[in-house]
């Protein structure tokens, strides 16, 4: 079974460079970016995936801060994993 790593705050800052690590590590994960901007994380998996053309990623629009977002996005990762 392949490993599944979400990170929140994955299109800037610290989300960003932790998916970059993990991609290094080992491009068998799968990362699911998960962010508020559906855009920069597109513009993020695009660049991921131009370094790392074998590895999957994928986006789910999440808003940690707002408690409907994060039940949806459970429930949408739930059904995809």
């Amino acid at each position: 079974m392949q490993k599944v790593v979400l990170v929140t705050g994955a299109s800037s800052g610290v989300g960003l460079a932790l998916c970059k690590r993990l991609l290094e590590e080992d491009e068998e994960l799968h990362v699911c970016l998960a962010c508020r901007n559906v855009g920069k994380a597109e513009a993020v998996r695009a660049a991921l995936l131009a370094s790392h053309p074998t590895a999957e990623v994928s986006v789910v629009q999440v808003d940690v801060s707002n408690v409907q977002s994060v039940i949806r996005a459970a429930r949408e990762l739930k059904q995809r994993y």
